[in-house]
């Protein structure tokens, strides 16, 4: 994955068909552009016998050795979700590579496939480690074919003849990834029958992370770059946004757009909900080559939403559970997950109960919210802390120690019978005229709001502030000295 004998990386993708059983989390083309993460989670899925193609920018060279290679987001050398790859240079006829599978017996959900009786699929390796092509071989398979007695099968030499003299090595510019259908209703190029995982659900089928480039055309001109900022999502009431992105050789860039948006000049203009793809390129001169093309995509909807997950501090390793509060300024719920960290941390996606381990080690949780009809799916937020042997006292059990009551918050009416929260804690004297009560409606932006002293007494304070906003959040801040 981080090889230096990688020089690029798909910088495109067109014909995102997604398969069966893949659900809307796992649904991101983006996330298969670039460099591989070697993750589990930062993955576009293809679902069972869904199909992508990724473009290339600068294109892939028959060159030394292996010309690029495929990674899918495998947990273990044996649960090995196969793909078909097939190579193009005009985007419309496509040759596959020869495959061969001599796994004899069916496997099941998740099942183990020998690797070593595999060959020319991708996803024949763990998450990290891709799995090579040699764009050679096909010269080598098209003798094969022309000399006969070559034991591919009658389907297979007649798609490969119909669509190989369309093809440069020299240049491929698309790459395309079909998963196989694992109950055996596939065929190698021989006709044998393909097994893999099956079946699966959620995120059923292939799991593409990236595809790595390691021969690329020459072309002795000036590199360039397109600087091109991530777009969040938006609300129609927004109306509009202005694009920014920039050539590092100062050319003029390009956009292309689709989804329900139009652009006039710089300016995109919304025309409904939906998701808005947004590719900035530039096509190079006598001096500069092509830049990489950047895409950028984000959703318009009727609301927007943000996630806040309350600060965690480090822990004991122990086994043991912790609580971790996350919220959507939507009321939407959040789901949690372990991003990174020991096997034995886990975290219930509902309710949010976290369960520790004795290992000393970084923990990182991911929260997302996925939206429904009238709201875009939230930014996913992490939130990481540490398992170690000398963790931080927590403020409770300060609180605890100190005979610190705890602060309390209600719900309740104001003098004019309107809907108000009250909260009480105890605060020193000397830092009271040095906090405040901040109020937000989309956890992102936080204003001061000015409570109501319901009662000050030996330090208990009691304050009111308005609660008519049903997707109103506070929190109290503290200024230094």
């Amino acid at each position: 994955m981080g090889s230096s004998n990688i020089v690029a990386w798909a910088d495109g993708y067109t014909n995102y068909l997604i398969g069966a059983d893949v659900a809307e989390t796992w649904q991101i083309p983006e996330n298969a552009l670039g460099a591989a993460a070697g993750t589990s989670i930062d993955i576009v899925c293809l679902g069972r016998s869904g199909e992508i193609t990724l473009t290339f920018t600068h294109g892939i060279a028959d060159g030394a050795g292996a010309d690029f290679v495929v990674f899918e987001n495998s947990f273990s050398d044996t649960f090995l979700e196969l793909g078909w790859v097939e190579v193009s240079s005009d985007g419309e006829h496509f040759v596959r590579f020869p495959n061969f599978s001599y796994t004899v017996d069916p496997v099941g959900g998740f099942g183990q496939v020998d690797a070593t009786f595999i060959y020319g699929y991708a996803g024949k390796y763990i998450q990290g480690y891709g799995t090579p092509f040699d764009l050679s071989e096909l010269q080598i398979t098209a003798d094969e074919i022309a000399a006969e007695g070559s034991g591919f099968s009658e389907e297979y030499m007649a798609d490969f003849n119909r669509n190989f003299p369309y093809l440069n090595v020299s240049l491929i510019t698309h790459v395309k990834i079909i998963d196989i259908n694992g109950d055996g209703s596939s065929f190698d190029s021989n006709g044998y029958h393909i097994y893999d995982p099956f079946k699966t659900i959620g995120s059923a089928g292939f799991d593409l992370d990236a595809i790595g480039v390691m021969n690329e055309p020459f072309d002795d001109r000036i590199s360039q770059t397109i600087e091109f900022p991530s777009i969040p999502n938006q609300s129609l009431d927004f109306k509009q946004v202005e694009l920014s992105a920039a050539a590092s050789s100062g050319l003029p860039v390009d956009y292309v757009v689709t989804g329900p948006a139009t652009l006039s000049g710089h300016i995109l203009t919304f025309t409904g909900p939906g998701i808005v793809e947004v590719s900035a390129s530039q096509l190079g001169d006598l001096v500069y080559a092509p830049a990489s093309v950047v895409l950028r995509s984000f959703h318009v909807a009727e609301a927007i939403q943000h996630i806040f997950i309350e600060p965690i501090p480090n822990q004991q390793a122990a086994n043991t559970t912790i609580q971790v509060h996350a919220y959507a300024s939507s009321g939407l719920p959040v789901s949690l997950e372990i991003y990174s960290g020991p096997d034995g941390v886990v975290v219930d996606s509902t309710n949010h109960v976290v369960t520790l381990t004795n290992e000393v080690d970084q923990v990182t949780l991911r929260a997302s919210q996925e939206g429904d009809s009238t709201t875009a799916s939230a930014e996913d937020v992490y939130v990481s802390f540490q398992l170690t042997t000398n963790p931080p006292i927590l403020f409770s059990e300060w609180q605890v120690s100190n005979a610190v009551p705890e602060a309390h918050i209600q719900a309740s009416e104001d003098a004019y019978g309107r809907p108000a929260i009250t909260l009480q804690y105890v605060i020193d004297p000397q830092v009271l005229m040095r906090t405040r009560v901040m109020m937000s409606k989309d956890l992102v932006v936080w204003t001061n709001t000015v409570p109501d002293v319901l009662s000050i007494d030996e330090g208990e304070i009691s304050v009111q502030m308005s609660a008519e906003d049903p997707h109103g959040f506070y929190r109290l801040e503290f200024e230094e000295q």
